[in-house]
Order: structure tokens, then C-alpha cells, then sequence
């Protein structure tokens, strides 16, 4: 047994327990790990952090956490070094949270394997129940396939990124599908409508409900450049992102998908940043998109002050705008949906609770799917 652990650990494959010497280091030590996040039946949460020589823990969530927590609250420390917080009850839904530790940067819970991936490092998810399942949360239905793309960018002289989601039975078929392209928020990147967004999930249980029709969904990255801290000698270009979308993604998914290429069979729609963005390009491009939507986010009110209503009734089939009442961009997003009621635009304008937050989101996706590529 001594000497396969020691071929084990030589060739790389090795167990822990096998290769150790000695006991482990206090920063790889799992004894040290507590159980975080731990959701009661009453669905109030504890977190819990190991670390003994820190000064100060403070959870720190986004908004949708915030909108119960109100504010940034600290952990306290027990005489073994395990900070421990207990917030709640919360409503049923999906959140993300993290730790500064004196003073800094939020970091991701080192319990929690599930992390939602932003521009400036991950932080933590977790999901509060409800009686029901919710629309975000697997069932057992057939399920599409996630695929992640990298091509090079002509426009930018670079690698980009990109994901995929295609419907269950794409691979079996020859049949070709529309296509929606989904855009992410300020600070979010490629994978953030999967990993924390859970858009393959929704659409999977959509589809299964036969709620939609079978589509394939593009969430490429949004910003330009990729690094927080650009050159900032290089010239600001606000069209880069719409260069980049119709130059650079649309044509590597159009020569390596199935997917039809005609107006009436594409769609676009973002959250926050994303969704300025899709209104821009939408409207920028109405012989290409027939379906715009903008989650949480409003569009350039001049450009839309400027737009023939006649064309953009004729041309869109649905233009799609949802906010909640909590939202700090409430006022101008429920502005945009005012100047387009006042110009005889048609669309649809959803108003709910809550914030600038995933649950948000979630459900905007569940609502505006439904309506695509309807004959």
C-alpha cells in the first residue's frame, strides 16, 4: 500500500491522505472548516468564518441580500477563532455574500464551494428554499448543454469568450433554432447568467413546461477591456461593445451553431449594464433584432426621444422592460417605460418588488423568454 500511494503522489494523482506528511498547515487544515452557509427551517442563516488573528469580519452581500440586512453587518468571534453571524428569516430566493476581513476587499466564504464569478474576483452564493420549487432550481427534465466558446477578436486584436446554451435534443437534430443573446451587468463576466444567474436551469424548466419555444442562448462578455484598470491612454469608443457583438460574436455563432439568421428569429436582452446595452444595440440595429429586453436598466432616453414610433412598432415584435420598485435605478428605468408609453410605443413594462438583484432577474428572464419567436 506504501508504495502505490507513493507512485500515486509521484505521477501526480495523489490523495491527500496519502501524501501527507506530517499534519496539515493551519491554512489547509479542513478540520478548521465550519459550516457555512448553514440555512435553518425557519430560513434564517448563520454564516461562520475560521480565522483567528483577524481584528474584524463584516458580511457584505449584494443587493439582494442588502435589501434585508440594510447595511453591512459584523461577525463575532468565539474563544476557537470561529466568527459567526446569523441573519433572517429571509425569503425564499437566491443570494450572494462575502467576508471583509479588516478593512478589506470582499472575499468569497471558504465553506461555501458555490461562487458566483465577477470581474473582480468571486464571491458566495446560497438558496433559500421555497415551498415550490422556484424557477431557478433544477427538476428532473431534460436538460441543454452549456458550451464555451473562444474566438479572436478582429475588432480588439485579443481572445474573447463566450457561452452557449443549447436546448436538449440540439445535438440529435439538424434542425436549426433562434437565437437570443443575453447580456450581464457592471462587473459581471461571460459565465454570470449560468453560474449565479442559473439562465440554463430556467430555461430547461421553461421548456419542459412547454412555455417556450427551443432556442439557443448567447451570453458573451461585456466589457472592454477585460481588466478592471484599462490603459487609460487608449481611446473610449461607446460603440465597442455593439462592434464587438455584431463583428466579432454573431458571425463565430452563426459558422458554429445551428441557429437561424434571419430578424424574426433573433432576440437580445441584458440586466443593468447589459440592459443599456441592449436597448442601444436594438435600437441601433432593428433589421437585425426583433425582441429587445432591458432588465433593471434604461436605455439612452435621447436616442429613444428621437425614434419614429411607426418603424419601432412595426419592426419589434416585443420590447420588454422590467424594474423593481427597490431598484436605485427605479426612477429612470420607470422614465424610459413613460417615454415610451407617451410616444404610442408599444412594449411591456413589468414593475415589481425588490431591487437590483437576482431573484429580479431570474424572473424577468422566466417572463420575457415566453414571448419569443411566437408566430
Amino acid at each position: 500500500m506504501r508504495h502505490a500511494a507513493t507512485t500515486l503522489c509521484l505521477l501526480g494523482l495523489s490523495i491527500p491522505a496519502f501524501c501527507q506528511r506530517g499534519p496539515a498547515p493551519y491554512y489547509e487544515d479542513t478540520k478548521n472548516v465550519p459550516a457555512s452557509p448553514e440555512i435553518h427551517p425557519d430560513h434564517s442563516v448563520t454564516f461562520r468564518l475560521f480565522a483567528p488573528k483577524a481584528s474584524e469580519v463584516v458580511l457584505m452581500g449584494s443587493p439582494g441580500i442588502l435589501e434585508f440586512l440594510k447595511e453591512p453587518k459584523p461577525l463575532h468571534k468565539d474563544d476557537k477563532g470561529v466568527w459567526s453571524l446569523t441573519v433572517g428569516p429571509l425569503p425564499a430566493g437566491s443570494y450572494t455574500y462575502g467576508y471583509a476581513i479588516d478593512g478589506g476587499l470582499r472575499m468569497p466564504d471558504p465553506s461555501n464551494p458555490n461562487l458566483e464569478l465577477r470581474r473582480w474576483g468571486p464571491t458566495s452564493m446560497f438558496i433559500v428554499p421555497a415551498a415550490q420549487k422556484a424557477v431557478f432550481e433544477e427538476r428532473q427534465v431534460p436538460h441543454g448543454t452549456l458550451h464555451i466558446g473562444t474566438y479572436d477578436s478582429k475588432n480588439l486584436g485579443m481572445s474573447r469568450m463566450f457561452y452557449v446554451y443549447t436546448p436538449p435534443g440540439y445535438e440529435a437534430s439538424q434542425q436549426k433554432y433562434p437565437v437570443l443573446y443575453l447580456l450581464h451587468g457592471n462587473g459581471q463576466i461571460e459565465a454570470s447568467w449560468t453560474w449565479t444567474g442559473r439562465a440554463n436551469v430556467i430555461l430547461d424548466n421553461l421548456l419542459a413546461d412547454g412555455k417556450i419555444k427551443p432556442m439557443v442562448v448567447v451570453m458573451p462578455y461585456g466589457h472592454i477591456p477585460r481588466e478592471i484598470k484599462p490603459d487609460p491612454t487608449a481611446p473610449a469608443d461607446p460603440m465597442a461593445i455593439e462592434k464587438e457583438l455584431l463583428g466579432g460574436v454573431r458571425p463565430e455563432v452563426e459558422r458554429k451553431y445551428r441557429v437561424l439568421t434571419d430578424r424574426e428569429h433573433r432576440a437580445i436582452g441584458g440586466l443593468s449594464m447589459g440592459a443599456a446595452q441592449s436597448l442601444s444595440i436594438g435600437l441601433h440595429n432593428l433589421d437585425q433584432f426583433a425582441y429587445i429586453a432591458a432588465f433593471s436598466g434604461g436605455g439612452n432616453r435621447t436616442e429613444w426621444e428621437k425614434a419614429d414610433p411607426a418603424v419601432l412598432n412595426k419592426k419589434l415584435k416585443v420590447l420588454w422592460i422590467g424594474c423593481g420598485t427597490e431598484d436605485p435605478g427605479y426612477k429612470g428605468v420607470k422614465g424610459m417605460a413613460d417615454l415610451l408609453a407617451e410616444k404610442k410605443i408599444r412594449h411591456t413594462y413589468n414593475e415589481s418588488g425588490g431591487g437590483h438583484s437576482w431573484p429580479n432577474w431570474q424572473v424577468y428572464l422566466s417572463k420575457y423568454a415566453p414571448l419569443l419567436f411566437r408566430d
